[in-house]
């Protein structure tokens, strides 16, 4: 077996972890996660990186960006973020059973993106399937839209969170399987993923075709730039199995208004 093959599943999360943050330049965390990594070497004791998780400056409120002085690229963040928040379930998940095992399959079945800030609620730890792994079936796309006349528009930022959750989660999944979780961080970390540029030149022509605009634009879309209205507002479209060539409006949108006063 190999060498890298005998280190715990959680320790190896954590130092995937730990790797990450550093990498970022994230040092209050790192400090946290080293401290974690001790405990667990010295006493086999889980109870400091569960404590970790709660609320208002917990390690569920880190966001990876470079308006938080990290060492990361606006393109970098989404393909950071995602990693980071999928490792920090699983760190969290095996802090409870730390001597678990699990193959990717498993965890895309019992890892839900969302457990780690579930956590801090009563209940939370109790999130149905459909939060769980990969079950879902709808990938989303987010951008703003006008409500009186329709123009929809999604930017460059968007269409890389997008690659990120298409990409990532079963390759993580399988890298923390095998062990290879540091790897993949630094792969991310170098937006160097095999297959990248096609499936972005393709979902950049879906979102055309969907009558979607892409843009540069970070900020909120106001007034719309096809009628001058003020009446926008963050608008998400899903990609659905059964609608695999067009992005459609999901159910959670606020309703359009089609030039009603």
């Amino acid at each position: 077996m190999p060498k890298k093959m005998l280190i715990n599943q959680y320790e190896h999360n954590l130092v995937a972890m730990a790797h990450l943050l550093d990498a970022v330049d994230e040092r209050h965390w790192y400090s946290g996660i080293d401290k974690d990594l001790k405990q667990w070497r010295t006493s086999r004791d889980t109870s400091h990186h569960l404590s970790a998780y709660g609320g208002m400056g917990s390690f569920n409120d880190v966001w990876i960006c470079a308006a938080n002085k990290h060492e990361v690229s606006i393109q970098q963040e989404p393909w950071v973020n995602t990693p980071f928040n999928w490792i920090k379930s699983i760190c969290h998940q095996l802090a409870q059973k730390p001597d678990d095992s699990l193959s990717a399959l498993e965890l895309s079945q019992s890892v839900g993106y969302y457990d780690a800030d579930l956590s801090a609620f009563v209940g939370g730890d109790e999130a149905p399937d459909y939060m769980r792994g990969l079950s879902g079936t709808d990938i989303k796309l987010q951008g703003w839209r006008c409500l009186q006349c329709g123009y929809s528009e999604a930017s460059s930022r968007s269409l890389e969170s997008l690659l990120a959750d298409i990409v990532l989660p079963s390759e993580i999944f399988r890298a923390c399987e095998v062990r290879e979780l540091d790897r993949l961080v630094d792969q991310v970390q170098a937006l160097k993923l095999r297959g990248i540029d096609a499936l972005r030149a393709d979902l950049s022509q879906l979102i055309k075709s969907s009558g979607i605009v892409l843009s540069n634009r970070d900020g909120w879309m106001r007034p719309c730039p096809t009628c001058s209205s003020e009446d926008t507002a963050v608008y998400r479209w899903v990609l659905r199995k059964r609608d695999s060539r067009r992005f459609i409006p999901s159910d959670d949108n606020l309703p359009m208004k089609l030039g009603k006063a």
